[in-house]
């Protein structure tokens, strides 16, 4: 069983598996084309976990998000129990800002509309008494989901890293997948410069490099890069996270708050003038950030599905299976893809053990 891609999505899969497989008797690997601490559509993200908030309230996209939700809230204690370490995980809710009265009248409609669990509606006065960092001459009023989280990415990846290599899982970083052939009894031979790697079963939860992989299958899938940028400032905040016109407040527990992220298409690099005026209208929306230092700003890229609806959760065949293109939802949704492809993988596992007449090997 290899995996291919240690972001949060791969890392996710790979700890799912090791939940159901004994990878004494089905060895799991994971091969990364980065280093162990390069993160890339994983680093860009803030973790914001928007459910209750999301206006798309039905089809795939919604139920992906309710279940993976679920998932964190039984994940993240178990997580912290196997591993023994603390992972920035917030309770508080998000809190959505209306800057205009047009939006607050819009958004009061939906919230009557819809009636979406756990959500409720805050004034003006409630907004300046509960979240003071706010420019109060800029609220109309405010959605509080409660439900909703944020969790830091970096620090759970890891997490699902070690939970996994705890329980048998191997990953190699620098590990670059060159190419895939069809090996003759239907699984995949992977090309890593001078060495190759045998699988009988292979999911690519790689990301941007997706593309070129996927040129071995019966179809291809063309995933292209969205950059996200964002910024860091030395600030304490007891409040919950906040988003106003697309921008993200996160307060982190140690004394620093994220900002961000942009969304910039067609591009690898990140573009000055896009940073400024997110840095600019964040100190207008927080005027906390203006006398905040600045300690760091990054940028990453996102994998965006060209031609169908984002994320690609699906397998090919028998032997092989795609997790990517999650596009502004890796974070929030490699739950319940781990979770998905897990449970086709047993499946699989188990009827083609059944042809043979055999006992599958899962747990």
């Amino acid at each position: 069983m290899t995996i291919v891609g240690a972001g949060v999505v791969g890392s996710a899969i790979a700890y799912e598996l090791s939940r159901v497989l004994d990878p004494a008797e089905t060895p799991i690997l994971v091969l990364e084309v980065q280093g162990e601490e390069d993160w890339q559509a994983t680093g860009a993200a803030l973790g914001v976990l928007i459910v209750h908030l999301s206006r798309r309230r039905r089809g795939r996209n919604f139920q992906l998000r309710q279940a993976s939700l679920a998932r964190y809230e039984t994940l993240i204690p178990e997580l912290e129990a196997e591993t023994g370490v603390k992972i920035p995980y917030q309770r508080q809710g998000i809190v959505e800002i209306c800057t205009t009265e047009a939006e607050a009248i819009a958004t009061r409609a939906w919230l009557q509309a819809e009636a979406p669990q756990g959500v409720q509606w805050l004034s003006p006065e409630e907004v300046q008494h509960q979240l003071p960092l706010i420019n109060t001459q800029l609220v109309h009023g405010a959605l509080w989901a409660t439900g909703d989280r944020q969790v830091t990415p970096k620090p759970f990846t890891r997490a699902l890293r070690q939970a996994a290599r705890q329980r048998g899982v191997k990953f190699f970083y620098q590990s670059p997948v060159r190419q895939l052939q069809r090996s003759p009894q239907g699984g995949w031979t992977l090309q890593l410069g001078q060495t190759a790697i045998e699988t009988e079963s292979l999911i690519l939860a790689s990301g941007l490099g997706t593309t070129p992989l996927t040129q071995a299958l019966d179809r291809s899938v063309t995933v292209e890069p969205v950059l996200g940028q964002a910024l860091e400032f030395a600030c304490e905040a007891n409040t919950p996270v906040m988003t106003a016109e697309g921008i993200h407040f996160v307060p982190l527990p140690w004394g620093r708050v994220w900002v961000g992220a942009t969304v910039e298409f067609n591009t690898l690099t990140g573009n000055p003038q896009a940073l400024a005026q997110l840095h600019g209208r964040a100190i207008e929306l927080w005027p906390v950030l203006k006398t905040a230092p600045l300690t760091q700003q990054w940028q990453g890229l996102r994998p965006r599905p060209s031609d169908r609806p984002a994320p690609i959760i699906e397998k090919i065949d028998d032997h092989t299976w795609l997790a990517t293109g999650h596009y502004r939802n890796g974070i929030l949704l490699a739950p319940v893809t781990a979770q998905k492809i897990a449970h086709s993988v047993i499946m699989t596992l188990a009827e083609r053990d059944r042809r043979k007449g055999g006992t599958a090997l899962i747990k």
